[in-house]
């Protein structure tokens, strides 16, 4: 059974079906553009596309007229947000070491030994907090793209990078 097919088993309404069948038609190539732009893999971002389908099926009496502007945003959005939980689990599947070359990024002038302090320290950290703070400091992403990469508020994202760098202060004054 395809996905529009599944999709339309869930809705019970007649019109509903008719407006869910052309919301299908007319947005599917957009939504998977978008997802695979975020994704970089067209199967992830079917995957998404599928997922944002069943979902706005299931709320298809909140959507307006077909062909308007709020729509499309809505169903974009939906997509974006599909895709953006697709690629923050399976970022969360790697766990991710910290390396020698990543704390040398975050620091400047540090000689050897508080470099390996440094590294410790990280180490010492909840794995949820050395992520963001490796996110923010070695790959240089704000907190608004960090909160997308690991399906967090961008609110989290900042409480967790302040608990983590008072940790790291913490970490580090007792070595």
């Amino acid at each position: 059974m395809n996905i529009l097919a599944l999709c339309l088993a869930m809705i019970e309404d007649e019109a509903q079906q008719h407006k869910f069948e052309q919301l299908y038609h007319r947005y599917r190539g957009l939504m998977h553009h978008c997802a695979e732009a975020l994704l970089h893999d067209s199967y992830l971002a079917e995957d998404a596309v599928n997922i944002a389908f069943m979902q706005i099926a299931r709320n298809i009496d909140r959507v307006d007229a077909v062909d308007s502007n709020r729509t499309k945003r809505l169903m974009v959005t939906a997509v974006e947000r599909k895709a953006m939980t697709l690629y923050a689990r399976q970022n969360r599947e790697y766990q991710r070491t910290v390396t020698m070359e990543e704390v040398e990024d975050m620091t400047v002038e540090y000689d050897n030994r508080e470099l390996e302090l440094l590294e410790e320290a990280i180490l010492k950290l909840p794995l949820e907090y050395q992520q963001v703070i490796l996110l923010k400091y070695s790959q240089e992403y704000s907190s608004k793209e960090i909160a997308a990469i690991l399906d967090y508020s961008v609110s989290k994202v900042d409480q967790m990078l302040s608990r983590g760098r008072r940790q790291l202060r913490n970490l580090l004054k007792e070595a």
